[in-house]
């Protein structure tokens, strides 16, 4: 597990979030749409979404794709529905702010749930911006953030004077029908961040930096199915989340404390960190890794109000960060993650 010492100065020139459609969708719409739950009173559906969100920690989230199908609904169709391309277009043009897309340099697009077989979303974003800059485009399970800003970092570092990296999500389309869980966990949204070197007056200063993967557990929790889709697997349920959850989390766990303990050996510096923001699919797991770990610092947190966005949470929880102006001068930053594949990443920033 190798741990980068980068001491990068980068300075966000912007950043943005993104969703689908104008409102979240509540527990209770959700218990709404399973036939099992039909003809139960609102108040009852109101008690069991508070009693899911109590047990989940997901209250309401955004979402491309509504789950089940009520009588007389119709399908939306064909491009009517958002995708994690046309949510990272949007969050990366809100990181432009006035700028256009020939100002990027570099742009880094990671999602688990591309919308294209074999095209780049990546390049595609680039073209609707009407940029040539160089694109990328990262799959690392619900670590996609992290091993998106550890790849920007190596381009800031080897010559690149700035790096977009905007991630986005489409969870909703790869719920799983028999697994009504899912449809309580995973949510859909888009996050950028436009980020310039800056040796002298830096907003941030990256100083260690981890990604690592173990892929003996790569089908741990995944969406079953090879490419090019089969008709088969799909009539079997495939192309839909599944996996063994408490085996995830029980990895996610012991990873969490390794990062920690490669990233601080013998617990020296872990008392000056101030912020954690982690990914967003379990509060009491990443509490528990603080208490384990040692690690006295506040939680950016918000998944209860948007739901698990996979990939794109760390830096979706991140921009809420900066625009809320929760970062103080001086205060030590840790980013971290664990996702499938298995993938796992940790970056400890310090505000300047």
């Amino acid at each position: 597990m190798k741990v980068l010492e980068p001491r990068l100065g980068i300075q966000v020139l912007g950043h943005g979030r993104s969703w689908p459609g104008t409102r979240t969708v509540s527990n209770a719409e959700l218990l709404a749409r399973d036939t099992e739950q039909h003809g139960r009173s609102a108040q009852t559906l109101e008690a069991l979404g508070r009693k899911l969100q109590a047990r989940l920690g997901f209250g309401q989230r955004y979402l491309a794709r509504l789950p089940g199908a009520l009588p007389g609904e119709s399908p939306l169709a064909p491009g009517d529905e958002e995708t994690s391309e046309s949510l990272a277009l949007t969050a990366t043009r809100r990181a432009l702010g006035g700028h256009g897309g020939a100002d990027i340099e570099a742009l880094i697009h990671g999602t688990t749930t591309t919308s294209r077989y074999t095209g780049s979303q990546a390049a595609a974003i680039l073209g609707r911006l009407d940029s040539h800059a160089a694109a990328y485009e990262l799959k690392a399970g619900c670590s996609t953030s992290l091993a998106s800003l550890h790849l920007a970092m190596s381009l800031l570092g080897s010559g690149y004077n700035n790096v977009m990296v905007s991630c986005a999500e489409t969870l909703s389309k790869v719920m799983n029908p028999a697994l009504k869980e899912t449809w309580f966990i995973l949510a859909d949204g888009g996050a950028a961040l436009w980020l310039r070197r800056e040796p002298t007056s830096p907003d941030f200063e990256v100083r260690q930096c981890l990604y690592a993967t173990d892929g003996t557990l790569v089908d741990l929790y995944t969406t079953p199915g090879r490419l090019p889709p089969d008709r088969n697997v799909l009539e079997q349920g495939g192309y839909a989340m599944a996996g063994d959850g408490t085996r995830l989390r029980e990895e996610a766990l012991r990873r969490y404390l390794e990062m920690l303990r490669a990233m601080f050996p013998g617990g020296q510096g872990l008392a000056r960190v101030r912020w954690v923001v982690a990914h967003q699919i379990n509060r009491k797991l990443i509490e528990q890794v603080c208490a384990e770990g040692g690690l006295q610092a506040r939680l950016v947190w918000s998944a209860d109000r948007v739901g698990n966005i996979g990939g794109a949470s760390v830096l979706f929880s991140l921009s809420e960060a900066l625009e809320q102006g929760l970062f103080a001068p001086g205060d030590s930053v840790l980013l971290m993650s664990v996702g499938g594949g298995l993938s796992f990443a940790m970056q400890h920033w310090v505000k300047q």
